[in-house]
Parts: structure tokens; C-alpha cells; sequence
């Protein structure tokens, strides 16, 4: 357990320190003021797991110091445990509206301040607890909202996008013309997978195909973004040059390695077909981007979309943007 204690008399530094170690805390730092104390917590690397306070410091006080604590992230709920000799009821009132968990008066017994700051990390570790229950929950509750249409957030890799932010970057740059590569990596049958599963499955397939697709390519030329349907369209830019045949057999070997049947709820891993989509050397941003919407609207629901639907649609858009 990591504690901060912070008292402008050294005696009584000398004394907290003597307590806590002979009860067998051995991680203590000692401030002898407000600025230093904040200074420590700012360049903490681990963070601190309880704060000993005196009330009266010079320049800034103890309570001063809790609010400050309160507003930062880590520290939210980190136990405060507040020492002073005063017992003004307006000034512990204060502590308190500023956050701080318990007080201890002057001078202290050792054994009631080591008792109360086991009970105040037994209060933050239960609340701690708490959180991460609270926090799974809804983890799982947006595990369970999958729409097979719509596109979802992927967990996070150095190659993932959101999809409606991949939209937007081709959108905005209108006209002008991207020298990259569009290819669509489809699970077939993805429809009868989301049908057959709970939709946590569903996803679980999805990121499994992800995770598979960010083991074969580099994510300094290439990202990719889940545009639902089971259809994940894969970005590359003109550096990274790729083979379908051979992305998607590449893809199909990651995706063996380590699929898992109790999580996706399927025995083995399904097929996915990497088809590069038919286009320019240099994509106008806003014709990538329709294309990419409509490909994945147009799909085959058990399979891949027709390519002369596609072509015909660049070739609609090619006359359209050459005619603007």
C-alpha cells in the first residue's frame, strides 16, 4: 500500500512514520507542504493508494489539497484520511464536503490511525469493486446491442476505425483524390451466424476476424473499420500493395490459429472471402466513400455483393464527379 503523508511539523512526520511501518507499511512518502505534496502526486507513475493530511498547512490547507484530489480521475475515490489537533465542528464539516473519508485527531493513537486507514482502503477496494461490477454490466450490455445492418466499434488495435469515422475522413476530402486501395474482407454467412448466435457471439465472430486481419497487415500503411453485415472494409495505401487471393488465405490462417469455440459459440472458424474493390489509382474521397456504403448495402446477405453492381456504381459516379 502506497502512502502520501503531509505535515509541516517533521516530529510529527517522524511519528506517522514510526506507526506505519511498525504495522507493516513500508511505502511512505512525506511532504511537509501542499505544493510538494501536489508536485508528487503530479509525477506519481503509480499512484498513490491513501493520503494523510494535516488540516493547517502554511499557503495551502489539507482540505485545499482533498478537493484538488477529488477532481482528478485517479484520486476520485482514494481514501483521505484528515489529522488535526482542532475539533471545530465547521472545519471537519469542510473536510468532508471536500471529500475527505475519515479524521484523525491529535495527537493520534497508532493503532486508531492504522485501523482507520485499513478501513478506509477496505472502503475504497469495496466501492473499487463496485465500479468494475457497474462497469462490466454495461460492458456487456453494449455487447448485447448488435444490430446485424449496422456497424459496430471494434476493440481497439493500432489498424481499427470506427466506421462512420472513415466515412467522414473520405467525405471530407470531397474531390480530392487518395492514392489508396479499398478491398472488403466479408464473413460468409454472416447472417446465418448472427441468426444462429446470441448477439455477444455475433461480435465475439467479428472480432475474432479483426483480430485475425491486424495479425496480417501493417498498420502503418493499411486500417480497417466493421461497416456491419459482417463486412469489414480494409484501407491501404499505395505503399502497401497486397494480393486478395493471398490476404485472404493469410487471414484464414490467423483466424484458425485462434478461434474460440466458447466464446463465439461456434465450432470452427467461418470462411471469409477479401475481394479488392474495382476502382481508381487515386479514389476521390466522396466517390470512396459511396462506394463503400453501397457495397455494403448492396451485399448478398450469405455472400459477397455482385461486382458489376460495384462497377456500375463507380462508373455512375466517375461520370457524375467528371461532369460536376
Amino acid at each position: 500500500m502506497r502512502i502520501l503523508a503531509v505535515d509541516d511539523d517533521p516530529l510529527m512526520l517522524d511519528v506517522l512514520g514510526v506507526a506505519l511501518e511498525e504495522n507493516g507499511f513500508d511505502d511512505i512518502t512525506f511532504a511537509a507542504t501542499a505544493e510538494d505534496a501536489l508536485e508528487l502526486i503530479e509525477v506519481a507513475k503509480v499512484p498513490y493508494d491513501v493520503f494523510l493530511l494535516d488540516i493547517m498547512l502554511p499557503e495551502i490547507s489539507g482540505i485545499e489539497v482533498c478537493a484538488k484530489l477529488r477532481t482528478l480521475d485517479r484520486y476520485r475515490a482514494t481514501p483521505v484520511v484528515m489529522i488535526t489537533a482542532s475539533r471545530a465542528r465547521d472545519m471537519m464539516k469542510r473536510a468532508f464536503e471536500a471529500g475527505a473519508t475519515d479524521f484523525v485527531n491529535k495527537p493520534f493513537d497508532p493503532l486508531e490511525l492504522v485501523t482507520r486507514i485499513r478501513l478506509a482502503a477496505m472502503l475504497n477496494d469495496s466501492q473499487q469493486r463496485e465500479r468494475d461490477n457497474v462497469a462490466a454490466l454495461e460492458k456487456f450490455a453494449r455487447l448485447a446491442d448488435v444490430s446485424f445492418d449496422e456497424p459496430f466499434d471494434l476493440q481497439l488495435r493500432p489498424c481499427v476505425k470506427r466506421f462512420l469515422s472513415l466515412e467522414n475522413e473520405f467525405l471530407r476530402r470531397g474531390d480530392s483524390r487518395l492514392p489508396v486501395s479499398l478491398c472488403s474482407v466479408q464473413i460468409d454467412n454472416a447472417l446465418g451466424l448472427f441468426r444462429g448466435r446470441k448477439p455477444a457471439q455475433f461480435r465475439a465472430v467479428v472480432e475474432a476476424v479483426s483480430q485475425a486481419l491486424s495479425d496480417v497487415v501493417d498498420p502503418r500503411n493499411c486500417y480497417y473499420a466493421y461497416a456491419g453485415r459482417g463486412t469489414i472494409f480494409l484501407v491501404a495505401h499505395e505503399a502497401a500493395t497486397f494480393n486478395q487471393t493471398d490476404l485472404q488465405r493469410r487471414v484464414k490462417h490467423a483466424l484458425d490459429g485462434h478461434w474460440d469455440e466458447h466464446m463465439t459459440g461456434v465450432s470452427k472458424a467461418p470462411t471469409i472471402t477479401a475481394r479488392r474493390i474495382k476502382g481508381p489509382d487515386s479514389w476521390p474521397g466522396k466517390m470512396a466513400a459511396d462506394v463503400m456504403r453501397s457495397y455494403q448495402s448492396r451485399a448478398d446477405l450469405g455472400s459477397q455483393a455482385d461486382p458489376f453492381e460495384v462497377q456500375g456504381l463507380f462508373e455512375r459516379l466517375s461520370v457524375r464527379i467528371g461532369g460536376a
